[in-house]
């Protein structure tokens, strides 16, 4: 009777598993039942056998995976499949800087060219000098024409960009069909690409040609070009066919005019010096930096790539909704790090007709105006929906102060107590960069003891507290009203943790002498009823109604007036005491729907002023009159004062004043254009403990 043959098994993928199916094929036939697999050439046969089947295995799985976007692994295959969805990969991008620039030509200069008007010209040359003494090339990005005035020419925020110019001239012919071209280099700055084509080498006509944008928009005659990075990582450049975009014909010449630059490492630059002259004159060109040159950032990382491109293709260029500006701004502007989008419904106040967009920078740097409305021009206003007006707004940022001790076992651990320290301060380094820092962030304090106390074993318990920190720049030349919104709930205090300013201002007191002042909350003592606030004016009351009002405090009275038939106001006749909460009803009077809460003196606070003696001692300046502090909503109200300058401090830039408070909660939330961070740079920050246990 014949041996019934086994089928071979194909589902084993491993080399020994492999190996073993087709021994167990083998001996399933009469030739070979009896046969010494291990011991014999056989066996070798079988190991090439299994290592080509298993070879084969990988390789088309690798094959599968490099199919999809979401699963390949190879930069090519990425850059292939973003491709396809109109998406090429953001280039790498020189640091702007803004900078003043005063010619004042010497004497023979002056009677050389006696001209009273001066043209600053694109491209003029600059060298940037960093704090290691390194230099860097950069451009003036566009030209600017000033007049003479008291024997100078003045220049003033102009905006120059780390680069060095490069031409690159292409002659079409026949041989290059598909009119490609590749620009050989991996530091190309593509959004400082420009495009003419020339009629001839001899004919100097030329035509300006634009990067396409909207493929629906194109015709036979648009002249753009397109752009893709090919297999070496560099981009290359091509036109259309005539139906969807212009082709340049053979004999024209393309010039192509590009930044060639080194990225983020031109970052933090304000020592400027010209290197061409400015028209006819070089002797006596000072060149002062307004700020230090920014926005500098790498080429998009294949994880980038993979992330950005499905939702750029998503948006078919088109602002419809938030993902689409999210995804836009993302993809055409590589300084933006972060994007919130929120409707006009959602704003507070509620704006109908407006799309609100903040932007976070890489480096955590401002916007300035100008640049704020080169986003809404180049992208937005161009793409977005005709009736819905966008407009940009600044981040809230929100910086964190932590305080406290951290307790560790000296016998689990060989590290000295500064070793821990730098171990902590490493943790929570990770947790900003994993869990803060965009507008999508939450503040978790659970998770931020997390990260701490797993960052080595021999921390046994972490005791914080979380401090908040708001900024604001003070207006020296004016009285001003300030307001600081924090947008949540405040810890009322106790004397050692009461909210304060820093650093000192200047302000006169009551004899009009100039103090070095800090402002503090007056720690709180009243428990009786602050206000009434109305919520709703109700209807059709005839007569004053009855409020009442009612806690775990005692004689808190309040009367009702009445405005057209609606509670218009109410009045705390007495404040009474005790109370920890408290509740209104109001009552009577015909009318129905009023209502009405409560503001605890708690709740709300006054701020005073003060200074220091030379001996130390505190003087208050002003103990009522500077204004208050809403703990529940967390808004700082500071009445009008006239701040003459605020003291110089190696923490903040000139005229910030800072205001930190104890967090009530220990969850942030997300908000809008809310950003919560850590500044690092800030090494009142941290205010961290060892303690051996």
């Amino acid at each position: 009777m014949a041996t019934e043959k086994a089928a071979l098994k194909v589902t084993e993928l491993d080399f020994d598993g492999i190996k073993n199916n087709l021994k167990q094929y083998l001996r399933s036939q009469s030739e070979f039942q009896d046969y010494d697999f291990e011991g014999s050439g056989m066996s070798v046969l079988l190991d090439i056998l299994a290592y080509n089947t298993h070879y084969m295995a990988y390789y088309l799985n690798m094959v599968g995976n490099e199919m999809f976007l979401d699963s390949a692994q190879l930069k090519d295959s990425i850059i292939s499949h973003a491709k396809l969805m109109n998406y090429v990969p953001g280039s790498r991008q020189g640091a702007l800087s803004k900078v003043n620039i005063t010619v004042t030509p010497s004497n023979d200069e002056a009677v050389f060219d006696p001209s009273t008007s001066l043209t600053l010209s694109k491209y003029t040359r600059f060298m940037g000098t960093d704090r290691d003494g390194i230099n860097y090339p950069f451009i003036a990005i566009n030209s600017n024409t000033v007049t003479k005035t008291s024997g100078a020419f003045s220049f003033s925020n102009v905006y120059i960009k780390q680069g060095e110019v490069i031409t690159l001239q292409y002659l079409v012919d026949s041989s290059n069909e598909k009119r490609k071209f590749d620009i050989p280099s991996r530091n190309v700055d593509t959004t400082s690409i420009q495009v003419l084509v020339q009629e001839s080498t001899t004919n100097t006509d030329v035509l300006v040609y634009e990067q396409a944008q909207d493929i629906t928009e194109l015709t036979a005659n648009s002249k753009v070009y397109f752009l893709e990075e090919n297999e070496k990582q560099e981009y290359t450049l091509y036109f259309g066919d005539n139906y969807l975009g212009k082709k340049p014909k053979d004999g024209n010449v393309v010039v192509v005019t590009y930044l060639d630059n080194v990225g983020e490492v031109s970052n933090n630059i304000s020592s400027f010096v010209n290197l061409t002259p400015i028209g006819n004159f070089s002797d006596n060109v000072i060149v002062t930096s307004t700020v230090s040159s920014y926005g500098g950032i790498e080429k998009e990382t294949v994880e980038q790539v993979r992330f950005r491109a499905p939702y750029f293709y998503s948006t078919q260029n088109r602002a419809v909704t938030q993902l689409d500006y999210q995804s836009l701004i993302l993809k055409d502007f590589n300084t933006i790090d972060s994007v919130a989008v929120w409707g006009g419904e959602d704003n507070v106040p509620i704006v109908y007709g407006k799309v609100f967009v903040s932007l976070k920078t890489k480096g955590n740097y401002a916007l300035t105006n100008l640049e704020k409305e080169q986003i809404k021009e180049h992208l937005i206003q161009t793409r977005n929906v005709l009736t819905v007006t966008p407009e940009i707004v600044d981040p809230d940022y929100i910086y964190l102060i932590i305080k406290g001790k951290i307790y560790y076992d000296s016998k689990l651990t060989a590290r000295t107590s500064d070793e821990l320290s730098n171990l902590v301060r490493a943790a929570i380094s990770d947790y900003v960069s994993d869990e803060l820092n965009n507008f999508a962030s939450t503040f978790r304090k659970n998770k931020l003891i997390e990260y701490i106390e797993n960052c080595e074993r021999s921390i046994t318990a972490t005791d914080l507290e979380i401090y908040v920190q708001k900024r604001i720049l003070v207006d020296t030349n004016r009285n001003k009203r300030y307001t600081v919104v924090y947008n949540l709930p405040l810890q009322p205090s106790i004397l050692e943790n009461r909210l304060i300013s820093y650093p000192e201002i200047q302000i006169y007191d009551a004899a009009n002498v100039e103090r070095n002042a800090f402002i503090e909350e007056i720690p709180v003592a009243k428990t009786g009823v602050r206000e009434v606030q109305i919520i709703n004016g109700g209807y059709n009351y005839v007569a004053a109604p009855t409020v009442t009002i009612t806690g775990d405090g005692t004689g808190a009275t309040a009367t009702a007036e009445l405005l057209g038939g609606r509670v218009s106001k109410i009045t705390v006749t007495n404040v009474g005491e005790n109370y920890s909460y408290a509740i209104i009803s109001i009552t009577g009077g015909e009318g129905s729907g009023a209502s009405a809460k409560v503001v605890l003196e708690k709740d709300v606070t006054e701020l005073r002023t003060y200074y220091y003696k030379t001996d130390g001692s505190k003087v208050i300046i002003s103990d009522n009159n500077v204004g208050t502090v809403d703990y529940n909503n967390g808004i700082i109200d500071i009445n009008a004062l006239r701040i003459f300058s605020v003291t110089d401090n190696d923490f903040y830039d000139e005229n910030i004043m800072t205001f930190v408070a104890k967090l009530k909660s220990s969850v942030i939330q997300a908000q809008r254009n809310r950003i919560i961070t850590i500044d690092e740079g800030d090494s009142r920050s941290l205010q961290i403990q060892m303690v051996a246990e």
